[in-house]
């Protein structure tokens, strides 16, 4: 995490925007107090703005508001002063936008770095659970999930603080667990792409999937998007979408199950982002479980950790606003 401070006397600060960038889609909201303001939530597609600054004006101007300081997650790594996202051509320097925005303090995350700070907020009913298990408290927990990319992060707890470890966890390699996923790697590399967890399990990563097993059954490539390929599997029952789809659970459960395995995670294992949350009943139905379990030395450590989807649609603008209550006001 990264913040910029300008100086001059300290004054009160009603209002915070909070901010969840992606590749896709920006969200902004007004947080008070260090809790998000639900109603104040909107979308905007990313591609409309070239940057940070334009965005926030027009969303502040619509909500009729002013605000003099804001805390935004962004997905991409986050040193220094400027700020690029990986899946998006934005990119911005945190001084200078204080500056067109004339603000006293702007913090910038990364974007599962604010949804493990959402964590400890998160109550029971916005948790589907995938499996047995039972969170221990004051353990570590890993959060992750794809989207447009793929995000992951380490949570812990210090004293009565939640630290979230950002990570650029999607860009991790991940092992095949069978000849359907070997094939898979291979056709991967035969594209000239890396095996990674975001070249698998993201949007692009489910048509990466797809375009495997068609050229692996010798099918016809219809190249379709993510979401239709969802739909086919959900909706109309087609074949090679469902397939796709449970081969992504699968390897799912495996990235779950290495990132555990990384931090022994007995807080349990949080899955995120705006793909799953839309197929929870297919995944619990799935091999994902069974594959998060899956270890001929550590299944008896892995069988107790819980997972959960995070039915919340906006964890990651949870977690902003309650950076924005720990960090003092300038």
């Amino acid at each position: 995490m990264h913040m910029s401070t300008r100086s001059g006397n300290a004054e009160t600060i009603d209002w915070a925007l909070v901010g969840d960038i992606g590749g896709t889609n920006s969200r902004f909201a007004l947080a008070r107090d260090g809790l998000l303001v639900a109603e104040s939530i909107r979308s905007y597609s990313t591609a409309t703005y070239g940057s940070l600054a334009p965005a926030v004006i027009d969303y502040l101007r619509e909500q009729g508001v002013k605000a003099r300081q804001g805390c935004v997650a962004i997905a991409g790594p986050v040193a220094g002063d400027e700020v690029r996202l990986t899946n998006s051509p934005w990119q911005f320097s945190i001084e200078q936008t204080c500056r067109e925005l004339g603000w006293s303090r702007l913090q910038v995350l990364n974007d599962f770095e604010a949804v493990g700070l959402a964590l400890p907020y998160l109550q029971p009913g916005q948790l589907a659970p995938i499996g047995p298990g039972i969170a221990l408290e004051g353990h570590p927990r890993v959060a992750l999930g794809p989207g447009t990319g793929y995000g992951a992060t380490h949570v812990i707890s210090v004293a009565d603080r939640c630290i979230a470890l950002p990570t650029e966890g999607g860009h991790v390699s991940i092992a095949p667990a069978n000849a359907v996923e070997l094939q898979l790697c291979q056709w991967l590399l035969d594209q000239n792409l890396q095996i990674t967890c975001e070249n698998l399990l993201s949007g692009p990563g489910l048509q990466h999937i797809y375009r495997a097993l068609c050229a692996a059954h010798g099918a016809d490539d219809r190249r379709l998007t993510a979401a239709e390929i969802h739909r086919g599997a959900i909706e109309t029952g087609d074949g090679r979408c469902v397939q796709t789809l449970n081969v992504f659970c699968d390897l799912l459960g495996t990235a779950a199950r290495d990132q555990a395995l990384s931090t022994l995670a007995r807080g349990g294992v949080y899955i995120a982002g705006g793909i799953v949350r839309r197929f929870i009943g297919f995944l619990r139905n799935s091999g994902f479980r069974q594959r998060f379990e899956s270890s001929q030395t550590m299944h008896a450590v892995l069988k107790p950790i819980p997972v959960y989807v995070i039915k919340e649609e906006y964890p990651g603008l949870v977690g902003a606003a309650a950076q924005c209550r720990l960090t003092p006001t300038a």
